[in-house]
């Protein structure tokens, strides 16, 4: 075992390698050339290139950390440091999400911390279970583009999904610019799904149906929110109001996916009510419920000392990229304004 991760060089640049070198399963259309079949920690990555960049960028982020901690404790075995970078890779991800995902998606005015002291006087319960109905929610697929804008051409879904080569020939930094550059869809609000993946929410529908998920209504009651009274205070939309009513008879019928994407939007926000005080506590409890965050993890000995801790601590969306890439695109949760905005975020 080497200490970094299984990786194939291109042109100097790390990328995951392909099943050739590791023969590991993934899934990818049954006459996918090997070589183009790029390896990552789940198997369905390599369906969107995006997949495989972030798999890419978290590659690259294991490997520096491990050189950062061999550096310090050159005794250290492989599989110690590989342990160590885990957890600290862990930690990053957890933070991000936290201080800027979440921060940036919830609207809130007040700044999320990722601080897992401020639990530990509190009951709280550490394990890595996602809830079924926070799993269902978080489909987002209508925030997928109805195409994607990379380095100035547009690319349509039949030539974007399944497409590895895309991340070689563009390379990290500029689908990282791209991504961060183009406007997301919105949630709230409905009519906003592309032909391609509106099948995902035909079977979050189905399956919440066969686990007989609760109805839309009894969420808001169970976040401390006011239930719906009609379909036409759910939603602005009358013609929706009118088709919602027609299918369902009545508001308390309404289930809980087709609830959160169809609730009114708020004001200048991507989502309803209902996505975000539901979404935002599912996502903050069970990011915090990790493992690492509990009193016998979260110290320094566990991150192979301070500099490995403050890894975690200060880490940030654009460190993450810009640490692992030869020059720092625009990286960021959310579209540029301006030309001050895009020459603020350059500067690392």
């Amino acid at each position: 075992m080497h200490k970094n991760v299984w990786q194939e060089l291109v042109n100097g640049e790390m990328y995951p390698p392909t099943v050739s070198e590791v023969p590991v399963h993934m899934v990818y259309p049954e006459h996918f050339p090997p070589e183009k079949r790029l390896v990552t920690g789940q198997e369905v990555f390599g369906l969107l290139p995006g997949l495989t960049m972030y798999a890419t960028v978290w590659l690259r982020e294991h490997n520096r950390v491990c050189d950062v901690l061999k550096a310090d404790h050159p005794t250290w075995d492989d599989e110690q440091l590989f342990q160590t970078a885990r957890l600290i890779i862990i930690g990053e991800t957890i933070n991000i999400i936290i201080e800027e995902y979440v921060q940036h998606l919830s609207g809130y005015l007040l700044d999320l911390k990722f601080d897992p002291t401020l639990l530990f006087n509190a009951r709280f319960q550490y394990s890595n279970r996602i809830a079924l109905e926070f799993c269902h929610i978080y489909h987002w697929h209508p925030l997928m583009p109805d195409s994607f804008l990379i380095d100035g051409e547009d690319i349509p879904y039949p030539q974007f999904m399944f497409n590895t080569s895309l991340l070689m020939h563009y390379g990290v930094e500029k689908m990282v610019d791209a991504f961060s550059k183009q406007p997301a869809g919105q949630i709230g609000g409905g009519h906003n799904s592309h032909v391609v993946v509106l099948q995902v929410a035909e079977k979050v529908i189905k399956e919440s149906r066969a686990t007989r998920v609760q109805p839309f209504n009894e969420y808001r009651k169970r976040f401390n929110l006011k239930p719906y009274t009609s379909f036409y205070e759910f939603t602005d939309d009358i013609e929706m109001a009118e088709g919602l009513e027609e299918l369902y008879g009545d508001i308390d019928a309404l289930e809980l996916y087709p609830g959160v994407l169809l609730e009114k939007a708020r004001p200048n926000s991507l989502f309803g009510e209902s996505m975000v005080e539901m979404g935002a506590p599912f996502s903050l409890k069970g990011l915090l419920g990790n493992p690492i965050c509990s009193p016998e993890y979260w110290k320094p000995s566990s991150f192979g000392g301070e500099k490995g801790f403050n890894i975690v601590k200060t880490s940030t969306l654009k460190k993450l990229v810009c640490l692992n890439t030869k020059w720092c695109p625009y990286v960021d949760f959310h579209v540029p304004r301006n030309d001050e905005e895009l020459k603020s975020n350059s500067e690392l």
